[in-house]
């Protein structure tokens, strides 16, 4: 007896532990940070300790790659590299039993053109947001009702960003829960801290919620200058050079380590645009003054600094208002030191339809300064006897900023809480003449699999419509590796490992025109695809009557309660494996729907014989009739034990045989689907599409273009590889030195 209670408690326990990892659930994010051309960093937080997994692809219904860290923990970041600039991927979050998250049109994440790339870019300034009230969510409806559905490709934040102390709590309600999540999940934030944050913050030790909270670029990833801290950095989006300093907890004073990596950063861009971004304002009236010392402080130290550099746009803080300056050069003492004369590049008011744009003088001299600092808090009145003498306009109202940067033109609006756009400007730098030229890579071709690393010549079209080309410049994921002046335009390049490799060339014409071109991408090496199934009709049931199912929340493998031992098909398509590529290893992945277990359970696996494997369909015996492969695999599959699992017992022998022969077929191309049929008896039971698309099956195949060479052609495998003897259990099978599975 005792004995039969120690065997129930066990089972209970497996169950408990079994059910508790698939009840994992996500409490803040999943959310992005530091975006680069060619990585990003997905960050998100769960109610327990978990492994982090993260699956990706250019189509949200279908997310064939994954990044996995198999450590336990609540807090999730998960980096994804190798990525192609100026590209959008979908995305799903979740852990080694599964996706947390639904894959859809919003879970999407853009990356960064390349640096210098002229393109529209459309960026959100949120100062003081971090109230978590009514208020805040008024000047974020505003904005969103403004937007609409564009994209928003950067979200800038000036400090203060969770009242009173930024602590996680704060954070929680002010970015995370009811706020910015469904913006946050596809755009990128990146934060200057504020003296709210330092109360529970440390600057010089990194450490605190803020910390905690951001991930961001100290050694240079997203480009510019690397700083070593999270304090202060900087980075490229496309043509604009943007550059974030600590105002409060960190030394600024002339020689002190900010200051001199801020000259060295400024030194080194070559950006169309800079854009430079703290908390405390170094001008400012009404509802905050700049004569503290932290405000001194940047004007009299760093603002020299920045002007000397030629940054167009400096964004601030702290003042709970909106305050806009004329065009400006060298007021750095306090306002009653203003001398419009010689201080003042342009009085007007910086409108298209007014006095006209901004724009800098001979000697590229000329910056904006705003402070935007009501998106959360509002001050009192400013009247106009009370504006600061170098802004343009001042109000107290609640609102937000957008900025909008295509070429050399930058506009700017302030968008209060009710909908109006209460002020605008617009800056101009030396507008390109002519139209930019048409460039394209030409060769490799996009997909092309070199079976190891090699010298390659790569290739490229360039043509101007009213010009001429100058030059091509090649890059291989972000890094240029030459350039070529004539036609017909190509590079030589030496490839360093295996791994996967974005071509792109940029194309400047007799106008200084540039054009960038579409990434062409290459793998080399062995490479691994994985893909679920994507559609209804492409997972199915035949029962023994032959009626087929085509919308079963499950699948039973293959015994469906009784009425016998049914046929199952289940489909794969974007699986992009060029025709008579070498298949190294191939196996099929299910997740658990049921715990039930019909023994003995012996399923076996056949492919499709056929080019392009079609969707199934509700005739009778349709699953039963197709072509089948020459080549099967046998599974007896171990004990399912808890809902949700897909781990080892899940997962089916190599059937890389079987995909061979598929692949192997004259007619077989990159844009091929391949199905898969399932028989045999006993019962296990999996999730289908229309159960979860999040757990449906998956079919992962590792390919390349090199013959593989295997210990036993005849089988093929490898001694020491894991196979199926065929009895009731494959805990321990594998090849052994004669070549037989034991």
């Amino acid at each position: 007896m005792r004995k039969n209670v120690y065997t129930l408690f066990s089972v209970c326990l497996i169950l408990f532990i079994g059910i508790e990892s698939y009840a994992q659930t996500i409490i803040r994010g999943p959310y992005l940070q530091m975006g680069t051309p060619n990585s990003m960093v997905i960050k998100w937080r769960t109610n327990s300790a978990t492994s982090s997994k993260v699956w990706y692809g250019s189509n949200s219904s279908n997310l064939p790659f994954t990044v996995t860290d198999n450590g336990n923990r609540t807090e999730h970041e998960v980096t994804i590299t190798g990525l192609a600039p100026n590209s959008t991927y979908y995305y799903a979050v979740g852990n080694t039993s599964g996706q947390l998250t639904q894959p859809s049109n919003n879970h999407y994440f853009k990356t960064s053109p390349i640096p210098g790339t002229a393109q529209t870019i459309r960026t959100w300034v949120l100062g003081d947001c971090g109230t978590g009230d009514n208020n805040q969510r008024a000047v974020r409806d505003a904005f969103y009702n403004f937007n609409g559905a564009q994209h928003i490709d950067m979200i800038l934040m000036l400090g203060d960003n969770a009242y009173e102390d930024g602590t996680d709590s704060e954070f929680q309600a002010a970015l995370f829960e009811n706020m910015y999540e469904d913006r946050l999940i596809n755009t990128v934030m990146w934060p200057a801290i504020g003296n709210h944050e330092i109360v529970s913050a440390s600057s010089p030790d990194e450490s605190g919620p803020y910390y905690d909270i951001f991930t961001l670029p100290r050694n240079g990833e997203a480009g510019g200058v690397p700083s070593g801290t999270e304090a202060y950095y900087s980075f490229d989006y496309g043509n604009i050079h943007c550059v974030v300093l600590d105002s409060d907890d960190t030394p600024k004073d002339p020689g002190d380590p900010m200051l001199v990596w801020l000259e060295n950063d400024l030194s080194s861009t070559s950006q169309d645009w800079i854009v430079a971004y703290w908390h405390h304002p170094p001008y400012s009236k009404g509802g905050g003054s700049d004569t503290g010392a932290k405000e001194t402080d940047m004007r009299e130290n760093v603002n020299p600094i920045l002007e000397n550099y030629g940054v167009d746009l400096v964004l601030v803080g702290h003042s709970h208002n909106w305050q806009r300056s004329y065009l400006i050069h060298g007021h750095y003492g306090q306002s009653n030191s203003w001398n419009p004369n010689t201080m003042g590049i342009d009085l007007g008011d910086g409108r298209l339809d007014g006095d006209g744009a901004y724009t800098k003088n001979a000697n590229g001299e000329g910056t904006v300064y705003i402070v935007s600092g009501s998106a959360g808090k509002r001050g009192g009145t400013i009247s106009p006897n009370e504006f600061h003498p170098v802004m343009y306009e001042s109000i107290s109202d609640y609102g937000s900023m957008y900025m909008e940067v295509t070429g050399g033109q930058m506009d700017i609006k302030f968008i209060r809480d009710n909908g109006v756009i209460h002020d605008y400007l617009t800056i101009m730098k030396q507008v390109a003449t002519g139209f930019p030229p048409d460039v394209s890579v030409t060769a490799p071709d996009h997909g092309t699999n070199y079976t190891t690393p090699q010298a390659i010549t790569i290739t490229a079209d360039a043509s101007d419509s009213d010009g001429s080309v100058t030059q091509v410049e090649f890059f291989v994921n972000n890094i240029s590796i030459g350039t070529d002046y004539q036609a017909p335009y190509s590079v030589n390049y030496t490839i360093p490992d295996e791994g996967t490799y974005n071509i792109t060339a940029n194309a400047i014409d007799n106008d200084d025109n540039t054009t960038q071109s579409s990434v062409v991408q290459f793998t080399v090496g062995p490479v691994t695809t994985c893909v679920r199934v994507t559609d209804g009709n492409d997972d199915a049931e035949e029962r023994p009557s032959g009626t087929v199912n085509l919308t079963s929340g499950d699948l039973e493998l293959v015994d469906d309660g009784g009425l016998g031992s049914q046929v199952v098909g289940i489909r794969f398509n974007g699986l992009n494996i060029p025709q008579g590529a070498n298949i190294a290893s191939a196996y099929l992945q299910f997740t658990a729907d049921e715990n039930t277990n019909d023994n003995p359970c012996t399923i076996t696996i056949f492919g499709q014989d056929s080019d392009n494997a079609g969707p199934f369909n509700s005739q009778d015996f349709s699953i039963s009739g197709l072509p089948k492969t020459s080549n099967s695999v046998s599974w007896t599959p171990s004990d399912w034990l808890a809902i949700g699992d897909s781990g080892p017992a899940q997962q089916s022998p190599n059937i890389t045989s079987i995909i061979q022969e598929i692949v192997s077929r004259p007619g077989f191309s990159a844009n091929s689907s391949i199905a898969l049929v399932l028989q045999g008896m006993g019962r296990r039971t999996a999730e289908s599409y229309d159960g979860s698309t999040s757990y449906a099956p998956e079919l992962c195949i590792e390919w390349s273009m090199a013959p593989i060479a295997f210990d036993c052609p005849n089988i093929p495998a490898n001694i020491g590889t894991p196979c199926d003897d065929g009895d009731n259990t494959t805990l321990n099978d594998m090849i052994d030195a004669n070549c037989n599975c034991t």
